[in-house]
């Protein structure tokens, strides 16, 4: 509602397939998300929206969800991710998981699997993108460093792409949720870069 009354800026929530629901795999829930963005651009003029300016939002497993579709389509212009996984193929939610619905959900843990599901190995050579990503040094759900990381392969992939890395130290995986002290900062802290950037 913020971003709509204050900036003229239209959010869609976009629900996916979850690791525990029939028939889950992580590359279901990446098409879910390019299936919602493919519905909302087709309908673009009925739901008085730019389909040539788009961003992606996202908390954790979203974050990677939304990473996957800024880095597949062609007019993502922003992308905000708080506390997310970027690279499956390093990250310990993936490398160490022990349940069979984990195990099943990442395709038993198959290195072409993990390494196609992973923004870090999607990045588009010549598509600028603004991206802003959070994380805390203190988060054991999934280490700070795959933002660390995947921050410098943007930054790397085209020097006109606008990184911004906001680590908070100590901060644990849920910095930016309801009960976090950081909560208000990261929202307008965001809510700034989407106005400037999209």
């Amino acid at each position: 509602r913020y971003l709509a009354q204050q900036h003229g800026i239209t959010c869609v929530r976009v629900s996916y397939t979850l690791a525990n629901q029939p028939g889950a795999h992580v590359e279901v829930s990446i098409q879910d998300i390019m299936d919602a963005v493919k519905y909302i651009c087709d309908n673009a003029g009925s739901l008085n929206i730019d389909p040539e300016r788009i961003g992606f939002y996202g908390t954790s497993a979203g974050a990677h969800l939304a990473a996957c579709a800024a880095m597949k389509h062609e007019n993502a212009k922003v992308l905000i991710g708080y506390s997310g996984i970027y690279d499956l193929t390093t990250a310990a939610i993936t490398t160490r998981a022990k349940t069979e619905m984990r195990k099943a959900y990442f395709g038993q843990l198959d290195p072409k699997v993990l390494k196609n599901a992973s923004p870090a190995y999607m990045i588009p050579k010549k598509q600028k993108i603004a991206a802003q990503l959070y994380c805390g040094t203190g988060d054991i759900t999934v280490e700070w460093s795959q933002s660390k990381d995947f921050a410098d392969k943007l930054k790397n992939a085209d020097k006109r792409n606008k990184i911004d890395l906001v680590v908070y130290e100590n901060y644990d995986h849920n910095l930016s949720s309801k009960g976090s002290d950081k909560m208000e900062e990261i929202f307008f802290k965001t809510a700034e870069f989407i106005a400037e950037n999209l």
